[in-house]
Formats: structure tokens, sequence, C-alpha cells
């Protein structure tokens, strides 16, 4: 049944866009001449144009009928538009189409006896007005156009599709239609509304951007003008440097603070080296004694940011100045072998991509968003079978900081220096928001200052949100379907308006965060509610045990015989690079991934049970290698037979017992390794269902292969295959899940 409604769907697409227009009766398209074909156009695309999505729909219509001059229409079209995305985004939804809206009212309501200039500027004003402050202050975006290069694609349209031509394209057609009501609108319009734009900001932000410290340290900060006597702070280091970042910092400070943005070393106006992660420490302090000594400053200032800038955070409060008063860390990048470049001591091909993307120049390098280059670079080097050092040089260009960070594949002292280690943890008294997601790429590092901070200090004010979020999610957008999962209404949260609660509960001594009902929240998937608790440790106090048996089960009982599972792999294999490179890693699905490994399930549960912590367990095992790198993935698989990713571990057993220090195996005798430091999760157990574990050695174009000679893993190749790897996974290993009691 699906695949008809596909096929008729699909029937009924190109019948749309493979529809006709007759044109032949037009002569001439000169740009300057060209005023009635738009309007005939116009009217024939009304007449047939078909389409099953609303905001598509209205969308395209809008456009034809601005060039329709129908503008009555065409405003109604626009609000549309704005009602499908008003519940999710409403900051956008009400800003979305603004410079359109403005212009059709303009045209609508003109006096015959007045000036264009003088309508639009009263619609503008009437508009601004009537925006909340956050769309208010997005509104620059929706003006920025290059307005000579709209103009030269009609041109090319017109050349190339229309010139000689007895009819076109129904789709070519709008396409045409789009560029140029763009055209008409922004140059007719835009000049005016920036000119508007900066007079209006200007009444309630002072802008001083392009400031430097020390000599090496760029800054902006944006002063809310609104704010009469000395306010504090929010304080944001950025490895990122955006034109959007100026509208979050208006944004920001629209809340009664005043925002200042740190672009590190080398970045943005900056001529110094950029070195990634190394000079945070020191840095970030600088720029508070100089913030302090403003005298718009209160001498109160609170850090916020995610990923990179969650990092930032924490490398700030290594040493903690006095005047930070609160930090809220957001999927926080945890430096050296806990996430990032490392998980559990496996350098990531993706950090090269990531090196590139911030130390190519002082802004960011397009070429990251380019997946298809990249996987081509990660599948190159997994065919060939080349040391993992040599990626920057496969990928055209040496990259001083990646074998750098390659030298240092323990969490020696270079990491360490970085952020708070061990004890320098119990000096931290600040209160602190830590924010991230179940599938957070950065949850491990989150957890790990979390974790820490309360083990090194009993008396920790740190409070934790936790959700169905990835690693943007985590950062405020939320995504409704999450690779495969549509996540429980109640977790979709207004990250942003709890944090600035937040900040107005420390700065401001206001009420706390209600959402905030203890120091762990978090959303049980599954069930549409969140929970809360006082210790992370007292979630993990219930287990269930499962045994690793070698018919493919987890068992709960323990057999007296003792057994193994095994596999070979062999590393001089390349032929599977499509089929990983090509793989979804979806949360729900009906394909379970399972390349190089064993797969043990459980028998069905009679009941629900509630999954909520990190699971851990012991494997005990040999293998014909110095060294082997490890790899868990573990599901709920539904009585639908769907497949939903609970956590993920990846792991080097030579640095299971200590990540600072490399000790390898001894080659076929048992060993056994610890496993910690995997995904945190929150998901109520469907009755009958069950637990599936993939339980394999990691040999993927995305990480480094460890070939098991005991060599420096960067430095060995495929040279160093040998005979396979053959490991015993005996059965008196195990797991244990946490589960809840409520």
């Amino acid at each position: 049944m699906k695949a008809s409604i596909k096929i008729i769907f699909l029937l009924f697409f190109n019948f749309l866009f493979s529809q006709k227009i007759p044109i032949n009766h037009f002569h001439q398209y000169d740009f300057e001449k060209i005023t009635p074909l738009m309007s005939y156009l116009s009217s024939e695309i009304q007449k047939k144009y078909k389409e099953e999505d609303k905001a598509t729909k209205y969308d395209n219509l809008f456009r034809v009928n601005i060039v329709a001059e129908n503008y009555e229409l065409a405003l109604n079209q626009i609000d549309s538009v704005r009602s499908v995305y008003i519940n999710t985004n409403p900051t956008i939804a009400k800003a979305m189409g603004v410079q359109f809206e403005i212009y059709a009212k303009t045209l609508k309501n003109i006096n015959p006896n007045h000036l264009f200039i003088d309508q639009y500027k009263a619609e503008f004003y009437k508009k601004y007005e009537s925006l909340p402050v956050k769309s208010q202050i997005i509104l620059p975006r929706y003006f920025n156009v290059d307005i000579e290069k709209t103009k030269k694609d009609i041109i090319a349209i017109l050349k190339n599709d229309f010139e000689n031509k007895d009819s076109i394209e129904l789709k070519k057609a709008l396409s045409l239609l789009r560029s140029y009501n763009s055209y008409i609108v922004s140059s007719n319009s835009f000049e005016y509304a920036k000119k508007y734009l900066k007079e209006l900001e200007s009444k309630s932000f002072e802008v001083k951007d392009s400031l430097l410290i020390n000599n090496e340290i760029s800054i902006r900060v944006v002063l809310n003008k609104k704010v009469i006597n000395p306010e504090s702070a929010i304080l944001v280091n950025t490895i990122y440097p955006t034109s959007d970042d100026l509208n979050d910092q208006k944004e920001q400070a629209s809340y009664g603070y005043h925002s200042v943005y740190i672009y590190p070393r080398g970045k943005y106006i900056s001529n110094s080296k950029i070195e990634p992660f190394e000079h945070e420490a020191d840095d970030i302090n600088k720029i508070i004694d100089w913030i302090i000594k403003q005298l718009w400053s209160n001498g109160k200032v609170g850090m916020i940011g995610g990923s990179y800038l969650g990092f930032s955070q924490w490398a700030t409060v290594k040493n903690i100045h006095p005047a930070l008063k609160t930090i809220i860390p957001q999927a926080s990048v945890g430096i050296g072998t806990m996430d990032f470049p490392m998980n559990n001591n496996i350098f990531a091909s993706y950090t090269l991509r990531w090196l590139n993307y911030v130390t190519n120049n002082k802004m960011l390098d397009s070429s990251f968003r380019d997946e298809d280059k990249w996987n081509s670079i990660y599948k190159k080097w997994y065919e060939n079978g080349e040391a993992f050092n040599t990626l920057d040089s496969i990928s055209g260009k040496k990259n001083e900081i990646f074998q750098r960070w390659l030298k240092h594949p323990s969490l020696d002292n270079y990491w360490q220096n970085m952020v708070p280690y061990k004890r320098e943890f119990s000096k931290i008294n600040i209160p602190i928001l830590t924010i991230t997601g179940y599938y957070d790429s950065d949850q491990l590092g989150a957890l790990y200052y979390f974790r820490n901070h309360y083990k090194h200090n009993k008396n920790a004010n740190h409070y934790m949100i936790i959700g169905p979020y990835d690693h943007s999610g985590a950062q405020g957008y939320i995504k409704n379907n999450l690779k495969g999962y549509a996540i429980d209404s109640v977790a979709n949260i207004d990250i942003q308006n709890i944090t600035m609660e937040w900040f107005d509960y420390i700065l401001k001594n206001k009420t706390k965060p209600i959402f905030l009902k203890d120091k762990i929240n978090y959303q049980v998937m599954g069930t549409n509610e969140w929970k809360s608790s006082v210790n992370i440790n007292d979630l993990e106090k219930n287990f269930l045990k499962f045994y690793i048996n070698p018919n493919n089960k987890l068992s709960l009982e323990k057999e007296f015989k003792k057994d193994y599972s095994s596999i070979k792999v062999d590393f001089k294999d390349r032929s599977n690079a499509d089929e990983l490179i090509e793989q979804k890693d979806n949360i729900l699905d009906t394909v379970l991934e399972k390349s190089d490994a064993i797969i043990f399930s459980s028998e069905i549960f009679e009941k629900p049970i509630e999954f909520t912590g990190n699971f851990v367990g012991n494997l005990k095992f040999s293998v014909n290698k110095k060294d082997v790198d490890l790899y868990m993935k573990l599901y709920e698989q539904n009585k639908r037979g769907e497949y939903f990713l609970l956590s993920t571990y990846y792991g080097r057993a030579s640095y299971a017992k200590n990540p600072e220090k490399r000790k390898l195996l001894r080659e076929n005798k048992e060993t056994v390794v610890a496993l910690t430091n995997n995904e945190f999760v929150s998901k109520k157990l469907e009755k009958g269902s069950k637990l599936v574990l993939v339980l394999g050695v990691v040999k993927s174009p995305f990480m480094q292969i460890n070939y098991g000679t005991g060599k420096d893993v960067s430095e060995e190749t495929i040279k160093d295959a040998s005979e396979p790897l053959e490991i015993k996974f005996y059965n008196d290993s195990f797991i244990k899940i946490p589960i809840s009691k409520n």
C-alpha cells in the first residue's frame, strides 16, 4: 500500500513539474523589459500550480502574488507560512517573510499623493514595534541579499531557459518568478530597511566591535543602552566567528545585561597563531579582568555556550576568577580522551575536519560543510590502509595542530593543563548549570565535568538538564524528530529561557528557574515526563546484570562451565568502505549496525522497565594481539522489531585501566576491561521488548585503526595487519544496566 502511494505521489510530482507554460508569443527577454512576461507567468502559475506541503505551497504563492500585485492575498499567504512554524519556533516564525510583508503593505496602503519611501517607513516602523524583541533582533538577516547577483541569476535563467523556446516548464517558471520577486523587493526597499534597522537598534544597543586586548585576543561588546546603572556581563568565548554573532549578543543584552564575545588567539582580528584549546585557561581570565574595570560593569560575570564554548567555561574555572559568578556549559567538549579528539583514547577522523574548519583562516572554512568531500578523504585513507597520521596529507594540506595532537594519545599534561583535573575541581564553588543530551556527541565530556565536580567537592552547587537531544539540541536547537525518534512533547523545552532565568537567579537574586526541580533533571523517553534526583549516583543503585553467553544470549544467570564467543577480523579487507560510510546511525531503525561484531539478546521483558543512568560492566577476553579497540552498542528491540539505540561505548583496551598510561596486552592471555565512560540515557523499556547488545572490534573510516602491534597506533599501516585478529569473549563477562525502582 505504501509503495502504491509513493508511486502515485511521484507520478503527481512529475506531472506537476512537467507541465508546460507556452511563451512563444514573447520575443523579447531583455531584463529591463520583462515585466509583461512576469505578469503573464504569475497568472499561469496560479492556474496550474499544485502542492501538498502547506509551507512550500504558500511560500511560493505569496511571491507569485506580489509579482501579480495581489497584495492582500500575498499577505494572507505569508501568514499561512508562519502558522506552520509558530509553535515550534515562534521567534523565527514571527520574523520570517517580514521583508515581503512590509513591501506588500506599502504598495497596498499607499496613498496616490504619498511617496513610496514615506509609506514604507511608516509600515516598517509599525511592523518593527509589533514584533517581540527576539524577532526584532534577527530581522537584519532577512534584509541581507546580494541584489546584483540576483539580477545576474535572472538574466542567466532567461538566456538558458527562455530564449528560443516555445514553452517553459512550470518548475523553471516558478524559479524565475521567485528570483524576480526577490529582486524587485530588495532593489526597491532594502536600502531603506537597513537604514531604519540601524536607527532603531542604535536606540537599544551600543556596539563596540573589533577590540583587541593584549594585542592578541579579539572581543566585541554589546551594551544595553536601556540599562542605566552598571550591570553584569554575559561572556561567551567562541572559536566560530559568524555574522550571526552580533544578533546573538543583542539578544543576550535584551534580557537586561551587557554581552561580551571573545574570539581566541588568531581568530577574527587577532594576528596571533591559532592553537585551539591551549590558551583559554589564561586568556579568558584576562578578559574578565578587563570587563570589571569598565564603567558599565558591576563586577559580575556569567558565562554560557555550547561545545567549544562549553569547554571554554571549564577552562576558565581551572583558575577561577573572583568576578565569575556562574557558568552554563552546554554540550561541553571533554577535551583529551573523554570525547574529543579521542573517545577513550581512540582518535576520530572527524578531528582533522574540525581542525581545518577553525584553523584554515580567521573566520571559518566553508569546506567543513562538504560531507561528500570529507567522506571521500576518509574512504581513501581507509581503503589505502595508510597511517592515520597521513590523513591530513591525504586531504591535501598538512595540519600542524593535528600532528601535535597525535603526539599525545594519552591523558597527559598537555590535555590536563586545559581544564580542571582531579583535585582542582574541589576549588570550584560557584553555581553551575550543565545541559547535555542522551545523543550529544560531547555528553561524555559534560558528564566527566559533572561527576568529577561532585567527586572532589561534596558541596558542589551544580545542576544538570539532560534529555533526548543531540549536540545542537543541547544548545537549544531541539529537533522534534531526532534520527528517526519522535521525542516526547515535554522534551521540547525552551532552553534559552531557562538559561536566562538562571542568570537572573544568580546575577540578580531572582527566583530559581521553576523547571529545575532538583540537581539532576532528566526526561524519561517514552513516558512524556521529566524526573529529578538530588544525586546522580542514586540513579544507579539498582541494576540488572546480564552475562554474555556464547549462544548469543544476554542471560541473568551465570554459567558455571567456562566458554566463549569469538570474532575474527581481517584488517586487510577494506571491501566494506561504502557500506560503513553510508550507515545512517539512526536512534530508531529497523536495521542493526553490526560490522565485525557479535549480537547478544536478552529474554523478553514481561513488564516495563525504566533504564536510567550509565550501563557498566566487565569484559573478560583474550586476543592474539598486543592491543584492540572495542565498541559496544546497546539497543532496545521493541515488539515491532525496531531497534532503539540506548548507549554506545568505544575504548582502547591498553588504556582501560588508566587513560594516562598505555599498558599493552599479553597475546592470547585473559584480560579484563572495565566498561566506563559511555552514554547516560533514560528510557522506559516497553513490555514485550528485549535488550540487544552489539559487541565488536573497531574497523572504520571514521576512527583510527588499531592493528594491535603495540606501536603508536597513528603510525600503524595495513602492512601491520599480518594475520587476522582473533578475540574470545568469555562467558563470565557481563554488563549491568541501571533500573529505577520508582
